[in-house]
């Protein structure tokens, strides 16, 4: 009998025992599969973490990149407007220019300056310097008839000079004795120092007939030289 009972006792020990050890390994077991969900939901929180920074990170890119979208359609504008500015100025230089090019034909065209004509009689004639082109024909033309070489050379340029020292020769004198008059008819200016004068020399061809007059027309180009007008060629 005593026997029995400490079987049975044994045997519910037993079962205790293997009873127990079943609830270690099941708890064992949960205890795994808590620290598995535990670290799970760390590395979703670290997850879910750096998703929020990426997400601040891709707003920040976001405005950022809208401003500098509104830079380029305002930069963009802004080109634009500078481009038509340019083609109105290139419209508006090319127009100049052909205007400018309209005034130099009708200046060459019309270089020939009609002046009230300037009648000078031969005899009258005397120095009257060489401050303006006007004065410097005149006075030109008394040397001539006075023949007066040092006068003559310092009213022409030095190339020109051989040109009109033959006026100084016995029959060029002979012949200039017939002129009566010089009339200035023309005045056209070149540039700044070289004007042209149209002339028209009035020879009397019969001494006996006042009406009997030849009429001869030169082209007298005058140049600025050490500040006065100097005769640099004749021309008809």
């Amino acid at each position: 009998m005593k026997t029995l009972i400490f079987s049975s006792l044994a045997l519910v020990g037993l079962l205790l025992v293997g009873l127990q050890h079943q609830q270690l390994r099941e708890l064992r077991a949960e205890n795994a599969t808590l620290q598995k969900a535990s670290a799970e939901a760390t590395q979703l929180k670290s997850d879910l973490d750096k998703s929020n920074g990426d997400e601040a990170q891709d707003a920040d890119e976001s405005t950022r990149l809208r401003e500098e979208n509104r830079d380029l359609l305002k930069l963009r504008g802004e080109i634009n407007q500078l481009r038509e500015a340019k083609a109105q100025f290139q419209k508006v230089s090319a127009e100049n220019q052909r205007l400018q090019s309209q005034v130099n034909a009708a200046a060459k065209t019309n270089a020939k300056q009609s002046i009230q004509p300037v009648m000078i009689r031969i005899d009258m004639l005397f120095n009257r310097g060489q401050a303006t082109p006007e004065d410097a024909l005149q006075t030109f033309y008394w040397a001539i008839r006075d023949r007066n070489s040092d006068m003559l050379e310092h009213c022409v340029t030095p190339k020109s000079w051989s040109q009109f020292q033959r006026y100084l020769g016995d029959w060029e004198r002979k012949d200039f004795d017939n002129y009566v008059s010089i009339d200035i008819v023309a005045r056209r200016e070149m540039n700044a120092t070289t004007v042209q004068l149209g002339i028209q020399l009035n020879r009397q061809m019969n001494p006996d007939l006042v009406s009997n007059i030849a009429h001869q027309k030169l082209v007298v180009e005058l140049t600025l030289q050490g500040g006065e007008w100097r005769v640099d060629g004749t021309s008809r």
